[in-house]
């Protein structure tokens, strides 16, 4: 059975969330952290859980609401054959145009037979699961044994359980029918047997005091049938299905590492259910090496009778998967959109590079396309800065700082992840028109995409140096000499063509100096601040610069200034 439509009300972090499923058996999950990824694999669990006794608390309900109850509609079809039966679900079969991914409440030849399944909890806690329609909203049971027959598996961080052979395992339905509790009940008295049998060595002292137990009794008139001795009481035992668990020799497999439990609890979930399965694979890199997560997205790849929904933080995960495999998760106000990656009209943008290119900011909620790696390094030094000052870091409202590798893929990069529903705003040089020009900054504006450019056509190099008091600017060039090696007094005199004093501190101070120190500073030859560690170094020594209120009039401080409103806007 395969899931074709999922609608969430008001459980845990979700408010609500209604998706139309698109046809395919691998969903990865992605986007910030708390976006309510994990909870929508729960919703799912909960939904096909295999026992009655499934535990609902307060905080379950969204924001802890308990008067609005919480609500999990999933339309599942691929169906096998008993549910389709009169006598079972047939008169609530409804039908899934997949093509149009549209639910229809009558079934028809044109479209796949569908059940929804509706799990309600309300403020007694007792969840109900029934199979709904239209035509008869008040639904009929949806049974303990038909939630199990849909085999919906949580492959979570804690997965000793899965395997053992406790009721609603995969590896208990992997086994041949038998009776467990028979086995079990053997099992124990098999115990009591060995235990009589060393007696004599291993209970010595244990029935010395049966015996001494068996004279006060008699002594107070307790009747003794036969004589007191230590035995294993069958009961106290209580050898449970769960008790009978998988092992490689004498050790319990439980002992394996994470990665190595998931792996294999995965491969049993896929052998263990002939008529398909549904696999939920929370933080799916847990544990596992590179090589190891490769194998296992080929594992995953290769089976094709189960669906799969995974979730990640990992930009190695990313990088396996192709676009038609990761949807993004958005939150906002409770209200969940899952946006898939190869959605029709987003071809254009040519998504799949740039995952490949960019993993790690498809993980943020926010994206700063920076021109270059220098514009990230500065960025870091400044989020360093802020947060001396008292300030949030970027990280905490979910800001990625991405660096496009050149002003000519700068507008491309932003105009994609906001297609794909990421607030994005954009920092690059003003000094090359040819490769993001005026119209460029206007159209992005237009999309709403913040974009900030420094004035007068400069790049950051030279804005800097435009805008830093003089003697933040004779500490830039002691850095780029002192400590990145850098021939400055050459390179600089290269661009001045004025005689110059060779001690950097005796420089005076001019607008042609300040151009001339721009210009060798941005050299492509040269490139002093041309990554990320030295754009971040650098901002950090010429960060006191910012509490000069001065200074903070410049075009450099309010730009960057703007761009941090953004980021700390909802």
């Amino acid at each position: 059975m395969k899931i074709r439509k999922i609608v969430i009300k008001n459980f845990r972090g979700v408010k609500a969330l209604d998706w139309n499923v698109p046809t395919a058996d691998i969903f990865c999950l992605i986007g910030k952290g708390d976006s309510s990824k994990s909870t929508i694999l729960e919703a799912i669990r909960y939904t096909f859980h295999p026992q009655w006794n499934l535990a609902f608390s307060d905080a379950d309900f969204y924001q802890c609401k308990i008067a609005d109850p919480i609500t999990v509609e999933i339309t599942i079809g691929h169906l096998v054959a008993d549910f389709s039966a009169l006598n079972k679900y047939g008169l609530y079969l409804r039908g899934w145009n997949a093509a149009a991914q549209t639910l229809f409440d009558e079934p028809d030849d044109d479209l796949e037979s569908v059940l929804t399944v509706r799990l309600t909890v309300e403020k007694d806690l007792e969840p109900k699961w029934i199979v709904v329609c239209d035509r008869n909203p008040d639904g009929v049971p949806f049974k303990q044994a038909d939630r199990n027959k849909v085999g919906a598996g949580l492959i979570g961080v804690f997965s000793e359980r899965e395997l053992s052979w406790a009721n609603g395992t995969a590896l208990a339905k992997l086994t041949a029918a038998q009776s467990l509790s028979e086995l079990l009940a053997n099992a124990s008295r098999t115990a009591r047997n060995s235990l009589d049998v060393d007696r004599p060595i291993t209970l010595t002292n244990f029935d010395a005091a049966a015996t001494k137990s068996q004279e006060i009794a008699k002594l107070l008139g307790v009747p003794v049938l036969d004589a007191y001795k230590a035995h294993l009481d069958l009961a106290s035992i209580n050898l449970k299905v769960g008790g009978l668990s998988l092992h490689d020799g004498e050790i319990p497999l439980r002992q394996l590492g994470l990665g190595s439990r998931r792996m294999l609890q995965c491969g049993i979930q896929k052998a263990g259910l002939e008529e398909g399965h549904i696999t939920l694979f929370d933080e799916l890199e847990f544990g596992l090496e590179p090589h190891r997560i490769t194998r296992l997205i080929k594992h995953i790849r290769e089976d094709k009778r189960g669906q799969y929904f995974l979730t990640t933080h990992s930009p190695m995960v990313l990088r396996e998967l192709t676009v038609h495999d990761l949807h993004i998760v958005h939150k906002k106000g409770g209200v969940v959109t899952i946006i898939s990656a190869a959605e029709k009209g987003l071809e254009e943008h040519e998504v799949q590079g740039k995952i490949r290119s960019n993993a790690e900011a498809f993980l943020a909620k926010k994206v700063v396309v920076c021109e270059g790696a220098t514009e990230v390094g500065f960025l870091r030094g400044f989020d360093d800065h802020q947060i001396e000052n008292g300030r949030d870091p970027l990280s905490y409202y979910g800001v990625a700082l991405l660096d496009a590798k050149g002003a000519s893929k700068v507008k491309a990069m932003a105009m994609a992840f906001k297609s794909l529903s990421y607030d994005v705003s954009v920092l690059a040089d003003g000094d090359a028109e040819a490769q993001f020009s005026t119209a460029d900054t206007a159209e992005l504006v237009a999309m709403g995409i913040p974009t900030y450019v420094w004035s007068d056509k400069l790049s950051l190099e030279e804005r800097a140096f435009q805008d830093l008091p003089w003697v933040y600017v004779l500490a830039s060039l002691k850095f780029a000499q002192d400590e990145l090696s850098y021939p400055v007094y050459d390179q600089v005199r290269t661009q001045y063509r004025e005689v110059l004093p060779e001690d950097l501190s005796t420089w005076p101070d001019s607008p042609k100096l300040r151009s001339a120190i721009g210009a060798a500073a941005k050299n492509k030859n040269a490139g002093w601040f041309k990554d990320t560690t030295r754009g971040d170094l650098w901002f950090k020594t010429v960060s006191p610069a910012f509490k000069d209120p001065v200074f903070g009039k410049t075009n450099l401080a309010l730009e960057l200034g703007k761009l941090w409103e953004w980021a700390e806007s909802v």
